[in-house]
């Protein structure tokens, strides 16, 4: 009698990149919700002192290893680039600037990564993985505007374009760590290590949280828990098992998922241009994940 079959390594990490889209689709909208009653610098740290105590008996499990001394300035940039600042200045966009021109200006994350792959670690896309990149670029502007009209350059778009910066260099500064630590170690001590620098951003939180709305306070909980820590723990994972460009193509997924989460969430009902930059968005990262792989040599 035939064993069933388990699935692949690569339906793996497929899985896993489709889970932490999914989590992170769902952030823009939770955000949004969750700035009712928190400011950006109080919500930050909420969400990641959640999430600092989510990993810790994950990290305690598996060994409680601490980094080297020599690692330890990296990581501490890691822990700034990817979670202090990048968390803070979404947080701050987002209370004057849209879901929609947030979302597409979150696409210009994977173009960064694509980009530092190839000058730091020689990564290679095909010429068609970069048409796939331009295509589900152009997928995101037609999402975007198409769901909440044309784009207004503000100061909180700034700020998301900066946090766009900041995450691409910790994804890169992870890619190198990753050489050494698993991605639990990794994620954990660099997410402590950005709450801890969030905390003079977060004052008045505990009072914030006896204020709040039970429902915001709730959405706060999650918003630590699933994209604040499972998220990055399945990125970190699949940023370990294949190119940056790859993973960094998935990102161009979060617009769409985050205006159909809006929809069936908030009552925002995408338009029929929304759905088609959609389609489009789809069919780049279908060219960047399948089509790109360079021939092997």
């Amino acid at each position: 009698m035939n064993r069933p079959s388990s699935l692949s390594p690569q339906w793996i990490l497929y899985l896993c990149l489709a889970g932490s889209a999914l989590g992170w689709g769902w952030g823009w909208v939770g955000i949004r919700a969750a700035l009712e009653a928190y400011t950006p610098g109080q919500l930050a740290l909420g969400r990641y002192t959640i999430a600092s105590i989510v990993l810790f008996p994950f990290w305690a499990w598996h060994g409680a290893h601490l980094p080297t001394w020599r690692h330890l300035p990296l990581i501490a940039i890691m822990g700034m680039t990817g979670f202090s600042i990048y968390n803070y200045c979404v947080n701050s966009g987002e209370v004057t600037i849209t879901a929609g021109t947030a979302a597409l200006l979150g696409a210009l994350l994977p173009i960064l990564m694509a980009l530092g792959a190839r000058y730091f670690f020689s990564e290679k896309l095909t010429h068609v993985g970069w048409g796939g990149v331009f295509i589900a670029f152009s997928g995101v502007v037609i999402t975007a505007m198409g769901a909440h009209g044309s784009l207004h350059f503000s100061s909180g778009a700034l700020l998301v374009v900066l946090a766009m910066v900041s995450a691409s260099i910790y994804g890169l500064l992870m890619k190198k760590m990753l050489s050494y630590y698993s991605p639990l170690e990794i994620t954990t001590w660099s997410i402590w290590i950005g709450t801890f620098a969030l905390i003079p951003f977060g004052g008045g939180l505990s009072k914030a949280v006896l204020q709040a709305p039970p429902s915001t306070t709730f959405n706060m909980l999650l918003l630590g828990i699933f994209p604040g820590a499972l998220c990055y723990l399945l990125y970190a994972y699949t940023s370990s098992k294949t190119n940056m460009a790859q993973v960094a193509s998935w990102m161009f997924l979060l617009p769409l998922l985050s205006i159909l989460l809006g929809w069936l969430l908030l009552g925002e009902l995408p338009t029929l241009m929304a759905f088609a930059g959609g389609a489009i968005t789809l069919l780049g990262a279908y060219l960047v994940n399948v089509r790109s792989r360079m021939p092997q040599s």
